[in-house]
């Protein structure tokens, strides 16, 4: 996997090296978006999630029509 600065020294390179503008303003935070992306996801315990949901049970209706 490529760092963050290997990513936006590749931005820069593709974009002609630029000194100022849109390119060298927002390569920052494309390198960071990038990185993010890349990041593995943690996937969440599935007998921990079910334990977090409080279950409320309607024993009997609220309301008499």
């Amino acid at each position: 996997m490529a760092t963050r600065e290997d990513i936006k020294k590749t931005i820069l390179e593709v974009a002609g090296n630029p000194e100022a503008g849109v390119v060298f303003t927002y390569a920052d935070r494309w390198a960071d978006a990038i990185v993010k992306l890349d990041e593995p996801e943690v996937k969440a315990d599935p007998k921990k999630a079910a334990r977090e949901v409080k279950e409320t049970r309607v024993i009997a209706p609220e309301e008499v029509r």
